[in-house]
């Protein structure tokens, strides 16, 4: 084989090493969940991240609603945040972790979440790739103000029930004496899941009479807390303490 031909091989190897290389270190933008969720009146994180890790503080970062308009829910550009375009919905209320820029972490973190946040969000770095838009869904639950409800009666007492739905993860449910013990409840909390993961929570607590009567049940998870409070007649009947209850239970949401 000549000189010319080596050289030519040569060159072609050192062309395909370097095209196997760029294919395989290719940076990708990478949504590692594709379903997050969250309550009502919380807070929320999208997770988004460049890998291998890189340097992202001086990339275009967008998260998008594409079924929004205007679409953009959180822009970074040129080092800062950048309002211009955000969909009024969203202004004061998203941030990225600009101290993690650095190691790659694009993440979009969402406050004071409402109902109308639900959706799905792309996650785009043009200066990255503008063909990779992994997309994150945000479901969010109401997390319910409690309901209440008579379950009927159990020796001299009343048995009552304290019911939630929407929430995530799985909250805790307490009922409390108007001094703020805790009442030990009737049995275990009952659960159960909705088709989106959302949880559900009962739990009942046979109740007697007291000084004054209030009683409160609180279901509470993380920084979110929802409370409704209950006075219990204490004269007459135990019918008529039934249908005293069923008219009070709606006057006295706190």
């Amino acid at each position: 084989m000549d000189i010319i031909s080596r050289y030519g091989l040569h060159l072609c190897w050192l062309c395909f090493c370097c095209l196997s290389t760029t294919s395989e270190g290719q940076v990708q933008v990478v949504a590692p969940m594709s379903r997050v969720h969250a309550v009502a009146g919380g807070d929320v994180i999208l997770p988004c991240f460049l890998k291998p890790t890189m340097n992202a503080a001086s990339h275009t970062v967008e998260w998008l609603r594409p079924d929004l308009k205007p679409k953009e829910a959180h822009c970074y550009r040129d080092h800062r945040d950048s309002e211009e375009d955000q969909n009024p919905s969203y202004k004061r209320r998203t941030s990225l972790f600009k101290e993690e820029l650095k190691n790659g972490n694009v993440s979009l973190k969402l406050t004071g979440v409402t109902l109308s946040d639900a959706g799905n969000y792309t996650c785009f770095i043009p200066t990255v790739s503008r063909t990779q838009k992994p997309v994150v869904q945000l479901l969010v639950g109401p997390g319910s103000l409690p309901v209440l409800s008579i379950e009927g009666t159990k020796g001299s007492g009343l048995v009552l029930r304290c019911e939630s739905e929407g929430w995530y993860p799985e909250p805790e449910l307490e009922w409390f004496d108007n001094n703020g013990a805790i009442l030990p409840a009737a049995g275990p909390t009952e659960t159960e899941t909705d088709t989106e993961g959302f949880y559900t929570v009962r739990r009942n607590v046979t109740i007697q009479q007291t000084d004054n009567n209030w009683f409160t049940c609180r279901v509470q998870q993380q920084n979110i807390t929802r409370t409704k409070h209950i006075r219990i007649p204490g004269e007459g009947s135990v019918l008529k303490r039934l249908l005293n209850l069923q008219l009070e239970v709606f006057e006295n949401v706190l």
